[in-house]
């Protein structure tokens, strides 16, 4: 058991100090990842919101596992019932790449020691691959994700969506086939 999973025991009992060193230690990694799933800056501050509130609501059911994994496994879930009820509802509302929250993470992501026509080229790319990358269907962009951006074991992934393994690798291929394809397209390569 690390420290944080004793923090969120003491919050479990009521130490209400706990959280806030919680969410003070996650609040990049999990911004990162709830940004990752919706592509939308606003979506993603709602996002982290609610996983903090499902997870001091849920803090009584916490079983000692480990907390990052739980706090993913929350996120992940949450945004599964996001995107459920907006379906429901048929509101669901797609911001395209045009998104100024968009092209400000493009634009950070891009290195800067390039020449400035290979700093357009690797902020072209990445911009079709944000683009792209929402665009998959949910059982094929979450594993995305989660592997390459939150640098999660296909193991750790397939413990959080509940999956074999064997899905998961099956679904970041599918979906790593699908994104070449797509490029391969718009870039002419």
């Amino acid at each position: 058991m690390c420290a944080h999973d004793e923090i969120f025991i003491l919050f479990s009992k009521g130490d209400r100090q706990a959280m806030s060193i919680l969410v003070e230690t996650y609040k990049h990694e999990l911004y990162n990842l709830c940004f990752r799933l919706t592509f939308n800056q606003y979506d993603a501050e709602d996002l982290f919101q609610q996983t903090w509130i499902k997870a001091a609501k849920s803090a009584e059911r916490y079983n000692h596992q480990s907390f990052k994994p739980w706090l993913f496994k929350i996120c992940v879930n949450q945004f599964r019932d996001n995107y459920r009820l907006h379906m429901k509802r048929k509101k669901v509302i797609k911001e395209d790449f045009e998104s100024t929250s968009a092209k400000d993470y493009v634009l950070m992501a891009a290195g800067s020691g390039d020449t400035l026509e290979e700093q357009y080229e690797k902020k072209h790319i990445q911009a079709l691959l944000v683009a792209n990358i929402d665009k998959l269907p949910h059982p094929q962009k979450i594993p995305m994700v989660l592997f390459y951006y939150q640098q999660m074991k296909y193991s750790d992934i397939a413990s959080l969506l509940g999956v074999p393994e064997g899905t998961v690798k099956s679904r970041i291929n599918t979906a790593k086939r699908k994104l070449k394809s797509v490029l391969e397209g718009e870039l002419y390569v």
